[in-house]
């Protein structure tokens, strides 16, 4: 087979090919994302999106995993540093593994039901935007430990039409906050939850999770997803405590 890779723009519709890229068309018109179909003979088997030497995914059409050697072919056209690769897509892993690539990190994304009796709405949590950009950037700077902050807030709530975001006040300071979106499918994805470290183990967390899911379960949402990298254990324990469980698993690889 002659595998090649057919540079273009993505999909109308990226989720046809189950491409896992949250608002693409931000991403490639900001951040330099490619997307290629993989064809062979001049009919497409599959898809791989990359930024620079960075392949972020390699897909099959309707979200079936590729040929293996199509995306080994891919790899071999494209020749990244980095790829991500997920557990449902061995072959990609594979693929991965004999263009020298090896393992480097983890992240779990988890999925949890969402009950309107189990995630009552939380009224003490303040609701944010991206006018709070100025009271929320110091705190992402402090829990993520970047700077930044401010922009990286506002860019957030400013795209992502329909987000949402909450902050916990604990005696008249802010210490703790929570943002989420929805996807295309109307999966809820919680993007950031955020405790100063001197206020964790105290509930903040688990309180925001209950606004913040318990607010979209009243709106008709039933579903939600959220990332966590596996080295993170207190998150894992949080997400597990308020109803998530693992889906999948993405895999980091990098050159030697």
């Amino acid at each position: 087979m002659a595998y090649k890779v057919v540079p273009g723009r993505p999909p109308h519709d990226p989720w046809s090919v189950g491409l896992r890229v949250r608002d693409w068309e931000a991403w490639y018109d900001d951040a330099g994302l490619r997307f290629g179909w993989i064809e062979d003979g001049g009919e497409r088997v599959g898809a791989i999106t990359w930024v620079g030497d960075e392949v972020t995914q390699v897909l099959g059409l309707n979200a079936n995993e590729p040929p293996e050697d199509a995306s080994e072919a891919a790899l071999m056209w494209i020749k990244p540093r980095v790829l991500a690769a997920y557990s449902f897509q061995p072959g990609v892993v594979a693929a991965g593994h004999r263009q020298a690539l090896e393992a480097v990190g983890e992240v779990f994304q988890l999925r949890s039901a969402l009950d309107p009796a189990a995630h009552a709405a939380t009224r003490d949590a303040t609701p944010v935007s991206a006018a709070d950009a100025e009271t929320l950037g110091p705190l992402y700077d402090q829990v993520f430990k970047t700077k930044g902050g401010r922009r990286v807030v506002w860019q957030f709530f400013d795209r992502h039409e329909g987000s949402q975001g909450f902050l916990w006040r604990h005696q008249g300071r802010g210490v703790a906050f929570y943002a989420d979106r929805v996807n295309p499918n109307r999966d809820v994805q919680v993007v950031w939850l955020g405790v100063l470290p001197d206020m964790r183990r105290q509930g903040f967390g688990r309180r925001l999770v209950a606004a913040g899911l318990g607010a979209r379960a009243e709106t008709g949402h039933r579903q939600a997803v959220t990332q966590v990298a596996a080295g993170n254990t207190a998150g894992l324990r949080l997400a597990e405590a308020v109803g998530f469980s693992w889906e999948w698993t993405k895999t980091r690889l990098e050159a030697g």
